[in-house]
């Protein structure tokens, strides 16, 4: 189970999902993301706070993860579901 989100990661959640709406076709990994979106946004949030951010985004269908070889992931907005 994740534990409650601090006020960092709720931050980073948020510019996330900013960046996404503001750019749907961005992807990228957990490190790209602390490195050059974050930061772009003006938040400052430590690697941990990063990937707590994207399990939650991704748990919540608000983001999807692509598995890479060798471990790493891929992150981009989750499609919408295009149900009536």
């Amino acid at each position: 189970m994740i534990e409650e989100p601090g006020p960092a990661t709720q931050r980073a959640m948020q510019a996330i999902e900013r960046y996404v709406a503001q750019h749907p076709a961005a992807a990228d990994s957990a490190e790209g993301i602390a490195q050059w979106w974050l930061p772009a946004m003006g938040i400052d949030a430590s690697m941990d706070e990063v990937t707590q951010a994207l399990e939650i985004l991704v748990d919540r269908g608000a983001l999807e993860r692509t598995p890479l070889p060798g471990g790493q992931a891929i992150y981009r907005a989750a499609p919408q579901s295009s149900t009536p």
